[in-house]
């Protein structure tokens, strides 16, 4: 994964006003789980730069930034036999998506919602970090598809 906090990309297509970089700042971590905003944040850069839609960029030289703040992480079970066979692991975010050049929101979202699923039946530590992923995943897809439909 990327470690780098910040990341931007640019678009071939489109006309003199369309945006070209984007620039993904570290996120911002206001829940319990550690290490999640480097993790939600390499994610981001990550399918940013796979998409190839926008170039991921520095701040001071992109067109839009995307910020965002991990608010809460839920875990709670899931299904039942006689006991609980399979957790849910919930990831709350803010984020918000804003033209860098006229500092006006383009788009933002508060506690938008991904989740993974594990069971109980795996060791915890390794099937929780999988449910964890497909939460960031699912976040990550929901990022990236509500930024590149975002209004250019």
């Amino acid at each position: 994964m990327a470690s780098s906090g910040c990341a931007w990309y640019s678009t071939s297509a489109g006309g003199a006003g369309s945006f070209r970089s984007i620039a993904v700042p570290l996120v911002e971590n206001e829940s319990l789980e550690p290490e999640i905003h480097q993790t939600l944040t390499d994610s981001l850069v990550e399918a940013f730069v796979r998409s190839g839609a926008l170039k991921v960029v520095d701040e001071d030289v992109a067109d839009v930034v995307l910020r965002g703040t991990v608010v809460e992480v839920q875990e709670e079970p899931f299904t039942y036999g006689d006991q609980a066979d399979q957790f849910r692991v919930t990831l709350y975010i803010n984020v918000v998506c804003v033209d860098a050049r006229e500092k006006k929101t383009i788009w933002e979202e508060r506690r938008l919602r991904g989740f993974g699923i594990y069971n109980a039946s795996e060791e915890r530590s390794v099937a929780r970090r999988a449910g964890m992923s497909e939460a960031i995943g699912m976040v990550t897809q929901d990022i990236l598809d509500r930024t590149q439909v975002g209004g250019w």
